[in-house]
């Protein structure tokens, strides 16, 4: 059998630590999900998520990774014109695979790792050919770069394009505003800065996506945003069985959020965090992989600097932490330090002071 005492502290970018408040949740009675109180608790939960989000667009939830909706948006939202994938790291790159698996037409706009895309190279992207939509990674965990969308968002605007957001690490960590920067599909999962267990993915969708996806044929089954709102409206129902534990620990998660901590009071603790650890990594003399300029408020890559990356890990296993190595290619060339969900500033303080135990 396997204890507490078993389980190491995660400071990785996800899945990451889940409150034993949030777990609680996870054990209340399983209820029916084409019942009255599925129903309630479904739209108790959208109509937070709204909150938090800053938007009155519809809410999408699906049981799946955020993978799936990021899946969903191609299907939906993506029709004659093709789509603009603006590449730059190794999720903004998954996105891409998806559509290209879809069979969609798809441009790609490099961006150098660490980078993010300027408004003047998007503009003169958008300037040679029209698209339906365009992909961004709002924040890439693999790289730690935060693409300002803020900057962006006018531009794919008057170029006539949706556009499309993967928050899978920014959700409730990084600022954003889904009406005022006209988002047509923001779509994120639960494991990183939600701070809850993985198994449900959430999108906000606009009328203008959900017009463009009765244009679109063949867009599946299970991630149909059409089908999906049908049964949103039917008193919170979804077409398939959903994951009903978690709408509990989320629903509690919502409250505390908007209620207790206060969504921009939230953003504010992630930024102290992210400019804690970034003056940590130059007091170390190490460096940053990203741009400072772009540099990400959840998760922190830093440049290896002739440190041994598995050793690290190692060690730090045995002091009781679960340490993120870079990932994919950069796996023993860099390393992220996660400051994301319910992290306190302490924490990570302790956490940083155990890593420089190791390494000095």
């Amino acid at each position: 059998m396997i204890g507490e005492e078993d389980f190491l502290d995660l400071f990785i970018p996800g899945p990451v630590n889940v409150s034993k408040e949030c777990r609680e949740k996870l054990a209340l009675p399983m209820i029916a999900h084409r019942s009255d109180t599925m129903g309630n608790l479904h739209q108790d939960v959208a109509s937070y998520l709204q909150k938090m989000l800053f938007t009155d667009n519809q809410i999408i939830m699906s049981t799946s990774s955020s993978t799936g909706l990021m899946e969903a948006a191609i299907r939906n939202c993506v029709h004659k014109k093709g789509v603009l994938n603006v590449l730059n790291g190794a999720f903004a790159e998954r996105w891409y695979a998806i559509t290209q698996m879809n069979g969609k037409e798809a441009d790609t706009l490099n961006v150098d790792w660490g980078k993010a895309v300027t408004p003047h190279e998007l503009t003169e992207k958008l300037d040679e050919k029209e698209y339906d939509a365009v992909c961004i990674t709002q924040n890439e965990t693999s790289t730690g770069v935060t693409t300002p969308i803020k900057d962006l968002f006018k531009i794919i605007k008057d170029h006539g394009c949706l556009l499309l957001v993967d928050a899978v690490s920014s959700a409730g960590g990084v600022e954003t505003r889904v009406d005022d920067w006209e988002i047509d599909v923001y779509l994120f999962g639960l494991q990183k800065c939600m701070a809850l267990p993985p198994g449900l993915a959430v999108a906000s969708v606009s009328d203008e996506a959900l017009k463009m996806a009765k244009t679109v044929p063949n867009r599946g089954w299970y991630f149909d945003f059409l089908y999906l709102k049908k049964y949103h409206d039917r008193n919170g129902m979804q077409p398939a069985t959903p994951v009903t534990p978690i709408y509990y620990a989320l629903q509690y998660q919502l409250h505390k959020i908007v209620d207790e901590e206060g969504i921009e009071n939230r953003w504010s603790r992630h930024t102290e965090m992210g400019n804690y650890t970034r003056k940590w990594v130059k007091n170390k003399g190490m460096t940053l992989f990203a741009d400072e300029a772009v540099a990400s408020n959840t998760v922190t890559c830093v440049n290896s600097s002739g440190i041994n990356v598995p050793q690290l890990k190692s060690d730090l296993m045995t002091r009781g932490y679960l340490f993120a190595t870079g990932y994919g290619k950069f796996k023993e060339k860099n390393f992220r330090i996660a400051h994301m969900g319910d992290r306190t500033l302490d924490e990570l303080k302790t956490y940083l002071k155990t890593i420089d135990e190791l390494i000095s």
